[in-house]
């Protein structure tokens, strides 16, 4: 079987994520000059587009693609950018897809501006073109994230918490999203409630398996780096993998990993030995596991509709998703 790779998967929509590219940096233009730099910036270090991927994918496989299709794919990309300039303020992170976030380079109160800037855009599009529905959308999904985040913030400096409240924390943070672009890929052409609705938990369950690879990532990219393990700083973050370890540690493992939790940043040689530990208890078994359950429900679910190329592309971001590396 050939590899799957993002450029295979978006064969289908290669036209529509071509014209959203274009159209997008638009979107992102300011006469404020400061917002300028910070515009040219983004999209030199452009993202994966995996939102806009996933609206464009859905609505092909239930029918034709138009022009709220494309307005609803500016409006998510945009509220995402926002969403992630606000998360590395929140999580006083300093690098992005390894390179400066926007508030290492602009600091905290102009990357919290900018991103409202940004977030403004995106409801333009909404109130402009009257997508009544779509304001639905972002109005819900908005407030589910706001709750993630705040949980996150409760939950993660705590010995106690477990994998139920951090699959509520990840669905409400990640997978909200994407199943708020599904469900308005098929909203974009007045698709039936029930079609809706399926396509809304396709969207959130492939959110969910995302964002466990992620948490896989943390881990695996660092057994893949030459480096001095006693002179690097690495952050920590509570993982899936790190959580289902602390269920299985004794109390003084537990109270050991806290302990370095608590640090924030540790060097690699720490880094390491909790990598070590999280492979001896089963955390990236166990992880692997869950997002092979999350990626099946999202195939059976795919089964049900046309089998179109669109309906394999997606099937083939699922299948990626297991396999990627960043």
């Amino acid at each position: 079987m050939a590899e799957i790779t993002l450029k295979k998967v978006k064969i289908p929509i290669k036209k529509e994520i071509k014209i959203f590219e274009k159209k997008f940096k638009t979107y992102l233009r300011s006469k404020i000059p400061i917002f300028k730099e910070i515009n040219n910036y983004l999209i030199k270090i452009k993202g994966k587009y995996i939102r806009p991927i996933f609206i464009f994918l859905i609505t092909k496989m239930l029918g034709n693609i138009c022009k709220k299709t494309y307005d609803l794919a500016y409006l998510v990309e945009l509220m995402h950018t926002a969403s992630l300039i606000h998360d590395d303020v929140i999580d006083f992170s300093t690098t992005r897809r390894g390179v400066l976030s926007i508030n290492a380079i602009w600091q905290n109160k102009t990357a919290v501006i900018f991103g409202d800037y940004i977030f403004s855009k995106s409801l333009n599009i909404a109130i402009k073109n009257n997508y009544k529905d779509y304001l639905n959308i972002i109005s819900k999904t908005i407030e589910k994230m706001s709750e993630g985040e705040i949980f996150q913030i409760e939950y993660f400096h705590k010995m106690n918490i477990n994998k139920y409240i951090y699959e509520k924390i990840i669905f409400k943070k990640t997978a909200i999203m994407i199943g708020a672009c599904c469900e308005g890929g098929a909203r974009s052409i007045n698709k039936k409630k029930k079609i809706i609705l399926e396509i809304k938990k396709f969207g959130e369950l492939a959110g969910m398996a995302f964002q466990i690879k992620d948490d896989l990532l943390d881990y695996e990219n660092v057994q893949n780096l030459n480096i001095n393990y006693y002179l690097i700083l690495k952050e920590i973050k509570i993982t899936l993998p790190f959580i289902y370890t602390l269920k299985k540690s004794s109390k003084k493992n537990k109270q050991w990993l806290f302990n370095l939790f608590k640090k924030k940043k540790i060097n690699f040689f720490f880094y390491n030995k909790i990598l070590i530990f999280i492979q001896k208890f089963g955390g990236i078994e166990y992880s692997i596991y869950k997002m092979k359950l999350l990626t099946n429900k999202t195939l059976f679910i795919l089964n049900k509709y046309y089998k179109n190329k669109a309906n394999e592309s997606l099937k083939n971001v699922i299948i990626f998703n297991k396999k990627r590396k960043f």
